[in-house]
């Protein structure tokens, strides 16, 4: 399991201002996408999507604001921590990720340069990024303040289980924006991307709060060169609302048995053992019969 003290020596890599640094454009009716039909919406390297309205991607809020590493500071305005390693096994648009930058504008980046001053949300993706680089995770891609700090947890099980294998227990990063509020607003709400280990998933949830509910944000995922990605919702009210979840899922996942029963690990080591056990019995049977 990851510990704090894996952050203890890594120095946070805020650009923090009083005032917003890049000026947002007002949102285009002409760019807002609405959740389309579950399961079926996919890009082109084949992520498909589903939300909490259905029954294959389950609201399960994990908490960890608590529990979590602070990794960007209460009161960040357009910075973002420094780089997070991931050192498990978390496979985005085919390319092994192997570290995270978490941006205080609702978003994360494999671009361990990017001091998170994008504020203004691209829309539709994918979309090249106004500032930054890498490929890019938007459970909320709009113009924030860290109000309440965004914090990073690693879990070696998930408190909340794969919907694509809910049996296995997977491990999974969970990143969470705490008390977040808009620039220039005082409502607070928090939201969160969970990673899973294996399967690839990737999971946004939000609770109440948030004014907007997705009428000037981004929510979805696109790759490193901006040329592939896969909008969920942008610049529409009412879309990303209170208690509710957006999953998505990978064409190709390490983890085997999706649509099936899986059988987890340890029964497998346990069906070894059994056989190694049996096998010295008929080993100690035998040589009695040969004694």
């Amino acid at each position: 399991m990851i510990r704090k003290s894996i952050f203890a020596a890594a120095a946070i890599s805020l650009a923090v201002s009083a005032v917003a640094q890049e000026p947002k454009d007002p949102p285009s009716s002409g760019n807002s996408v609405t959740p389309g039909t579950q399961g079926v919406v996919g890009d082109n390297f084949g992520y498909t999507f589903s939300d909490s309205s259905g029954a294959t991607c389950s609201f399960d809020f994990v908490d960890i604001s608590g529990s979590g590493t602070e990794i960007v500071p209460a009161g960040t305005d357009d910075g973002a921590s420094a780089a997070i390693p991931i050192p498990t096994d978390f496979d985005f648009y085919g390319t092994q990720v192997t570290e995270l930058v978490m941006a205080s504008n609702g978003y994360l980046s494999t671009d361990n340069t990017d001091t998170g001053p994008d504020l203004s949300n691209d829309c539709p993706l994918p979309a090249t990024p106004s500032t930054g680089g890498g490929a890019r995770i938007y459970p909320m891609h709009d113009d924030l303040v860290a109000t309440g700090g965004g914090f990073y947890e690693y879990f070696a099980t998930c408190p909340r289980p794969s919907d694509q294998f809910p049996i296995i227990g997977l491990g999974c990063h969970v990143f969470q924006w705490d008390g977040a509020t808009h620039f220039g607003d005082a409502a607070a709400f928090t939201f969160q991307a969970i990673l899973y280990d294996d399967s690839y998933e990737i999971v946004f949830q939000h609770l109440a709060g948030n004014p907007e509910e997705g009428s000037g944000s981004t929510t979805g995922i696109q790759n490193a060169a901006a040329d592939d990605g896969l909008t969920y919702a942008c610049d529409t009210a009412a879309t990303v609302v209170a208690d509710t979840a957006q999953c998505f899922v990978h064409p190709n996942p390490a983890a085997q048995g999706i649509g099936e029963t899986p059988v987890p690990t340890m029964s497998r080591y346990g069906i070894v053992a059994l056989v190694l056990v049996l096998m010295a019995l008929g080993g100690i049977v035998l040589v009695r019969r040969t004694g």
